[in-house]
């Protein structure tokens, strides 16, 4: 079988009423689990730390920047001396402290934070998969680091130390040549010193400036000396990011995806559009840190216990293109590209699952590097940072797309009516796993439980393969393409259309079967009772959802179906749902 219910994670601390999803990809049920694993707190195990080295002396300080001007403007003043210059900030360099996931979130819910788990000011020895500060203890949130413009609310919340006070003029927005200090206290607005010249100052008396030169220029210091700069020309950051489909045997662009190139406290943005293009916002003279981060405004995948997956790429000048094609990248975005695709895609008419604003947090998606139970709860949240887990490591490319689908299907359906979903929830899981002296949540689970956990599992079952099979079929046109066919396991389920009645009482095909115009006991195996008679077809699946309102139980739902929507073959929706036994 593709899933066989796992015993859930039950926080006895929390109320009664712990709210649980568990899916299992395994054709086996494991011992039972209530309580976290330990691997859940640990940090990334097949993953490299980024190593910092010395802290570097911060060229863009706002009295480095004094400094350099001074050197520079001597002799352009006529009267006025160096001393009465007065630069003011334009940015201050941050420390966040978050001391837990909802201050974390504080950050998060605020989109013009560019956040870096590391510090800005220090030299990287060795790029890494994820940096966490060796002072902060796993169970925390690492620092948070960043620039923002000087007059900026920070949020309310979360303990914040200012750094440094910068001056970081904008080196890109004026053409070549024409750009001039302005922001003096006295209000004199050209003192015959370019941007340029003064970044290239305050770089090389803070021993910064070892970049090679293209060109060079002269300027006369107070002392009379002639010192050197280069005059590199402006490059603006851009590439492609792609990722190997092993189903589509190509590489594919990762959309949406958000790359980052930084030097010191500046970051241009850029998002790859369908093909895996992206062009940043800005240009740099000089090399960049690329590097992204696997999250949007709404989700993130997290590596770690609240730990962000990224990837740190190179120091460079140019393009760059990534193509991922194996480990934990790879898998990384694969998950990316499904959460982007229900949260920012296509979806049919479908709710978007549950968005980050005020009243709700970012949704985290901890990328587990473990084949196993896959699962999305509510209250984990609390405890682990993640409301959903993906563990699909090692599947095929489509299989952990839609592994990730489902698990957001869940998290969907409670945001569209929290009180049935509890109710279901509560029935199908919670009360039968507390029952229970070993948290046996298989055994002996009578009608009620058997009926409601059909509900959750066909409901997110169903939003899988709807949305893979638009993936693959409608945007990546594989025509031909059927979900989850696996040869070298021996998976064949096609769409779910291949699965006796005897394989799952649970992750059934009857939301498909309302979909499609297939009846697998015709067409498949002709009069073979352990087959799913199936006469319905024609529903559209955000009927299906709609109909998920104010339903508490596998009955309530095909009932709300009938009574709101009319379809010619709604007459067999009572011998379709009874297909499956109590």
């Amino acid at each position: 079988m593709k899933f066989t219910t796992n015993s859930l994670m039950v926080l006895v601390t929390l109320a009664g009423s712990m709210l649980f999803v568990s899916c299992l990809q395994d054709d086996e049920t494991p011992k039972p689990n209530p309580f976290p694993e330990e691997s859940d707190f640990l940090m990334p195990q097949n993953e490299r730390m980024m190593i910092l080295g010395e802290q570097l002396e911060n060229p863009y300080a706002i009295e480095t920047m004094q400094r350099a001007l001074h050197n520079l403007s001597g002799s352009s003043l006529q009267g006025v001396s160096a001393q009465q210059i007065s630069l003011e900030p334009t940015h201050l360099y941050i420390k966040f402290r978050p001391q837990n996931e909802e201050e974390l979130n504080i950050l998060k819910r605020d989109s013009t934070l560019i956040l870096y788990d590391h510090p800005l000011d220090f030299e990287i020895l060795e790029s890494g998969d994820y940096y966490h500060d060796p002072e902060i203890a796993v169970g925390q949130p690492t620092y948070q680091y960043c620039a923002v413009e000087a007059n900026k609310q920070l949020p309310d919340g979360v303990e914040a130390e200012v750094l440094a006070e910068l001056y970081i003029p904008d080196e890109d927005k004026i053409e070549e040549g024409q750009q001039q200090v302005q922001a003096l206290s006295f209000q004199r607005a050209d003192l015959g010193v370019s941007i340029d010249a003064l970044v290239d100052e305050a770089l090389r008396i803070t021993n910064n400036l070892t970049e090679p030169t293209q060109s060079t220029t002269t300027s006369n210091n107070l002392e009379g000396v002639k010192v050197s700069f280069g005059r590199r020309s402006r490059w603006r950051p851009a590439g492609t990011i792609k990722v190997y489909d092993d189903v589509l045997e190509r590489y594919v662009g990762v959309e949406g995806v958000e790359v980052r190139a930084r030097r010191w406290f500046t970051t241009h943005k850029g998002i790859a559009n369908s093909s895996g293009y992206y062009s940043c916002d800005g240009r740099f003279r000089r090399d960049a840190n690329y590097s992204i981060d696997w999250e949007r405004y709404h989700f993130a995948l997290q590596d770690g216990w609240l730990n962000g997956a990224t990837y740190n790429g190179p120091k460079k000048r140019g393009d760059w293109d990534l193509n991922l094609n194996s480990g934990a990248q790879q898998y990384y975005a694969t998950i990316f590209r499904a959460a982007y695709h229900y949260y920012y895609g296509a979806v049919l008419g479908l709710r978007r699952p549950p968005l980050n604003s005020f009243l709700s947090t970012q949704m985290k998606i901890r990328a587990k590097l473990e084949g196993g139970r896959s699962s999305a709860i509510k209250a984990r949240t609390l405890l682990l940072g993640a409301q959903v887990f993906v563990r699909a490591w090692g599947d095929p490319t489509d299989q952990i797309y839609g592994t990730t689908i489902h698990e957001l299907a869940h998290t969907s359906h409670r945001e569209l009516d929290t009180g049935a979903y509890n109710n279901v929830v509560w029935d199908a899981y919670t009360n039968v796993c507390l029952s229970d002296p070993i948290f046996d949540c298989h055994s002996n689970l009578g009608p009620t439980a058997n009926n409601n956990r059909r509900l959750l599992e066909t409901w997110a079952t169903t939003v899988e393969i709807i949305l893979t099979l638009y993936e693959y079929r409608d945007w990546r046109n594989q025509y031909d393409y059927e979900y989850y066919i696996d040869e070298e396991n021996s998976y064949n389920y096609k769409n779910w259309q291949n699965l006796y009645i005897s394989d799952d009482n649970h992750y059934t095909s009857a939301g498909y079967d309302m979909i499609d115009d297939i009846n697998q006991r015709v067409d498949i195996s002709p009069q073979s009772v352990n087959r799913p008679i199936d006469r319905v077809s024609g529903y559209r699946i955000w009927q299906l959802e709609n109909a998920l309102e104010d339903a508490k139980s596998w009955w309530q739902w095909r009932d709300n179906i009938k009574n709101n929507y009319s379809n010619e073959t709604e007459e067999y929706l009572d011998e379709l749902f009874a297909n499956w036994p109590n």
